[in-house]
């Protein structure tokens, strides 16, 4: 088993933040010449548990299931299916508010199992790397929007 982590602080209260981080459709302005798809709603929050989002680049997808979804502080996924020799890939993202909500936290915990033996190092370098810019993104857009104090 593979494992890597990623925090992130944001200037900006825990439900801005939320709000960004569960908006899937916002993904693809962190990766160039990508799109984001919501292929089935969840239920009830149509981004909560049950949803089904796909990230395409070109003809290339990866679809990943929501698990979990607690607002304003925890969503979980699994990944159904990705262009990469990756099984059993699983994410927590957790929020955690500053003592004056005008700040918070995400760390974003993964863990996956490599399908072809001795390459789990290069695949957690470039998961990793694909993480932290999705992470800085949603720091970017979380802080554009929270009110200037």
């Amino acid at each position: 088993m593979q494992t890597f982590s990623s925090s992130t602080t944001i200037a900006a209260a825990q439900q801005v933040a939320w709000e960004v981080m569960t908006d899937h459709e916002l993904y693809a302005r962190w990766v160039p010449r990508s799109q984001v798809e919501l292929e089935v709603a969840g239920s009830p929050e149509p981004n909560g548990v049950g949803a089904v989002r796909v990230f395409r680049i070109g003809p290339v997808g990866t679809y990943e299931e929501i698990t979990a979804f607690e607002p304003p502080h925890r969503m979980a996924y699994r990944v159904l299916k990705i262009p990469l020799p990756v099984r059993n890939m699983r994410s927590e993202l957790v929020l955690v508010p500053s003592e004056d909500d005008m700040s918070c936290d995400l760390h974003w915990d993964s863990w996956f199992e490599p399908a072809i033996p001795f390459t789990g190092g290069v695949l957690r370098q470039v998961l990793a790397s694909s993480v932290a810019r999705m992470a800085a993104g949603i720091a970017e857009e979380a802080q554009r929007r929270a009110p200037s104090a």
